[in-house]
């Protein structure tokens, strides 16, 4: 298996590759400034590399790669014949002999024509530097092309020939060395450092360690890399805290389901032995039948509404969505319980708008909602004569009420009975509810993005559930 290298690793390799090939990359300069350019600027060469100490023309090839020539003058001119000062300390001068290809018209010079040409700031086309031989009494003449010079590095070769390129790769190498080093040091405290801390974070937090974080100040890019990790094992702790609850709640419905399903099922079986060993007379036998079938309906009914309640608590559960009119749909459950409602002895009030209000949702676990609510209202409201609906719609929502004025909810149960198995004492003993519409109704709106709540009101239970509504 081919082994990956890492980040420090690769950065330092980078940063040698660069150091030799800035290197190769300067010495490569100094050559080609030696052999494309020649000499560089004039101004650094010294009269020798042109003109030898005896008077001998040697370097006209480093004048002719930069537009110059040598002019040979006429002997017995005086010394110093070319002053900062610009006096005349001599005659004309005349040109006896040629080096090169000569670029001007002049052949004769006095010594104010030699002080201009000789000038680095001048007008001229071509600056002249004047050179006496040390063994000879000639006088020289060298010129270069101004424009040339302006456009062309300049480097003083002389340094290269008094150093030579072996010795600057000797000078250069130990800097280089010092570099890398100073680079390491700095790249292992601020990037080898830091993601060794967050390697470590990272394995405790795959070690199952969710309260795993890192605490580290460090460069930006490193900051923004902790930040998320950081933010990531929080999710994950939450997320872990909230799947044990939700185990602990499944734990606690599973064994509130075994209770409520454990005393139907008794019964069952104490009215099955007793008719199977004919202790059940036969005026009763009827009657004992009615009961077994009751019971099993609540068994039946508890293992469906456990059976919905997981389902629904699976957070990757799909609604089946679409646009429905929230009016004419509880219109049609009402119709549906109007009569065991007004055979009950109830008044049943019924304020729906005629205009449409559009909702987006499961139309069945919609109307199992609405369900829940009229049964709860008919079911526990036993000292109430009226049982009342009602739909209102504003503000890109949709608020369904049902409502009865039978006595107040127990505070203290009113706070729960949205939670799996929640009941009045009353409704344990008499009509058998399984506790779990509720909290099952409150599952339902949340994953439609509504919700749904109690309260009392004008001395009255309210139960109001409210849906997010398209226009209307």
């Amino acid at each position: 298996m081919r082994l990956k290298k890492s980040i420090f690793t690769k950065l330092m390799g980078s940063f040698i590759l660069y150091v030799v090939i800035l290197f190769f990359t300067f010495a490569v300069y100094l050559l080609l400034e030696a052999v494309l350019i020649g000499e560089g600027n004039p101004a650094n060469l010294y009269p020798y590399q042109i003109i030898d100490e005896n008077g001998n023309v040697a370097g006209i090839e480093i004048l002719e790669k930069m537009g110059g020539w040598v002019e040979e003058l006429e002997e017995g001119g005086r010394e110093g014949m070319v002053s900062a000062s610009g006096t005349d300390q001599g005659g004309s001068y005349h040109v006896i002999r040629i080096y090169g290809e000569k670029k001007n018209d002049s052949h004769i010079y006095s010594a104010q024509d030699l002080l201009e040409l000789t000038a680095p700031y001048g007008e001229t086309a071509y600056i002249g530097f004047f050179v006496q031989p040390e063994n000879s009494p000639q006088k020289f003449l060298c010129f270069y092309d101004r424009a040339v010079m302006q456009v062309s590095a300049t480097v003083n070769l002389n340094y290269v020939e008094d150093y030579g390129i072996p010795d600057i790769f000797i000078l250069f190498f130990p800097s280089a060395l010092l570099e890398i080093l100073l680079i390491s040091l700095y790249l292992k405290r601020k990037i080898k450092n830091p993601l060794d801390r967050i390697m470590a974070g990272m394995e405790d937090l795959k070690s199952g360690n969710t309260g795993a974080r890192i605490d580290i100040k460090t460069e930006a890019e490193f900051e923004k890399i902790v930040d998320t990790f950081n933010l990531m094992a929080q999710q994950l702790e939450d997320e872990k805290a909230q799947k044990e609850l939700l185990i602990r709640k499944k734990n606690q419905m599973l064994l509130e389901l075994s209770h409520d399903i454990r005393t139907p099922v008794a019964t069952i079986k104490s009215y099955a032995n007793a008719l199977e060993a004919g202790l059940v007379p036969e005026e009763r036998i009827g009657s004992v039948y009615r009961t077994i079938d009751r019971k099993a309906d609540r068994v039946e009914k508890l293992s469906g509404d456990m059976f919905m309640m997981l389902k629904m608590d699976n957070p990757d559960y799909e609604l089946r969505m679409e646009t429905v009119n929230l009016c004419e749909l509880l219109r049609q459950l009402c119709v549906e319980y109007y009569d065991e409602i007004t055979e009950a002895g109830f008044d049943f009030v019924i304020d729906i708008p005629d205009r449409e209000i559009p909702v987006s949702a499961d139309v069945d676990l919609l109307s199992r909602v609405i369900s829940n609510l009229l049964s709860n209202a008919l079911r526990y409201n036993k000292s109430g004569k009226v049982i009342a609906v009602s739909m209102s719609g504003e503000s890109g929502k949709a608020v369904l009420s049902v409502s009865d004025d039978g006595e107040e909810v127990d505070r203290a149960f009113a706070g729960q009975m949205f939670h799996a198995f929640s009941r009045g004492d009353f409704s344990r003993k008499t009509d058998g509810g399984t506790g779990l519409g509720l909290a099952i109704s409150r599952i339902i709106m949340e994953k439609h993005g509504g919700s749904i709540g109690y309260c009392r009101r004008d001395g009255k239970n309210v139960f109001a559930a409210m849906l997010p509504a398209e226009k209307f």
